[in-house]
């Protein structure tokens, strides 16, 4: 059926108080943090997919995001970017929807109002937003994740988060507007939970980002928190602490991020911030090596667990 410029398939029976968990590509989701994360949950739950937009032309630049040719068992298909909606079933608990938003180019007044018409068609209770940023943050310490509620309790769950209302102001998404609109109209609680990446390592999949979301997520659906991402997350910032022996500048940088990090001090980061970093060329090629060996060396290990 359509729901606003989606073609859904209804669960049957309509589901039960669900949930929703969105993450919005590629405007918040540094790191590829939030798709890793809704991988995980599929997988954990094993959802189904529902819907997708019907006409994603009618939103997207296909000259911007590319469309894939795919094999798979000799078949030729070709894979066009998309808004993609999943959902799956919780014993004696809250279903969950899995919203993997794609930022439009065009028409997104239309496009937001066509996600407001599909969580109101699936009765969704709750909506929750990931992501993850850049920020002058160390390696070497617990990641810091910040965020805000609207309307839950306070939760054990989520004692190392730090909560609050945004400062920030500047260039956004259009699509942030669905947030406000659920909270105003729709009047859902809210949550949105972003985790702060080493500024100085840019992983195009940073396991251990997707690891710290996916372990407060843990306690709020009560799923193992025992996750191959933590492992895989180790693995690729323990390449860049041998490293800081040979740049000086590099090491000096994490060092003064660890003194700020130990003091609680968390400059917000943003592209005109005066606490943005100019590294040398060397330490540059340095961190964009590590960067595509520790993502192939993480993908190699997803394809050799069958995930």
């Amino acid at each position: 059926m359509k729901i606003g410029d989606f073609e859904i398939h209804m669960p049957d029976p309509p589901l039960e108080d669900p949930h929703c968990i969105a993450i919005l590509k590629p405007w918040i989701n540094v790191g590829n943090v939030g798709k890793i994360v809704l991988g995980r949950l599929d997988k954990i739950y094993g959802a189904e997919q529902i819907g997708q937009l019907d006409r994603p032309s009618k939103f997207y630049d296909f000259t911007r995001y590319r469309p894939e040719i795919r094999i798979k068992d000799g078949v030729r298909s070709v894979r066009v970017p998309n808004t993609k909606i999943s959902f799956a079933r919780r014993t004696n608990s809250n279903d969950i929807v899995l919203l993997e938003l794609l930022e439009p180019h065009v028409f997104a007044e239309d496009f937001n109002d066509s996600v407001i018409e599909l969580l109101k068609a699936l009765n969704v209770t709750r909506y929750l937003q990931l992501g993850g940023m850049y920020d002058s943050v160390p390696h070497t310490r617990k990641l810091p994740v910040t965020g805000s509620a609207h309307g839950w309790e306070k939760l054990p769950e989520l004692e190392d988060v730090r909560l609050g209302g945004s400062r920030y102001q500047g260039p956004t998404s259009m699509t942030s507007q669905i947030s406000e609109r659920i909270r105003t109209d729709m009047r859902l609680e809210t949550l949105s939970l972003m985790v702060h990446l080493p500024l100085y390592l840019k992983l195009d999949d940073d396991y251990a980002g997707s690891a710290r979301i996916l372990k407060i997520l843990a306690g709020l659906y009560d799923f193992s928190p025992l996750l191959p991402e933590i492992d895989m997350g180790a693995k690729q910032y323990e390449q860049v602490t041998p490293a800081m022996i040979d740049n000086p500048a590099l090491r000096e940088m994490v060092e003064r991020f660890e003194r700020e990090s130990d003091n609680e001090i968390s400059p917000e980061s943003d592209s005109t911030s005066d606490t943005a970093v100019m590294l040398p060329p060397e330490v540059e090629q340095f961190l964009n090596d590590i960067s595509q060996s520790g993502s192939d060396s993480s993908r190699d290990d997803l394809e050799e667990r069958g995930e």
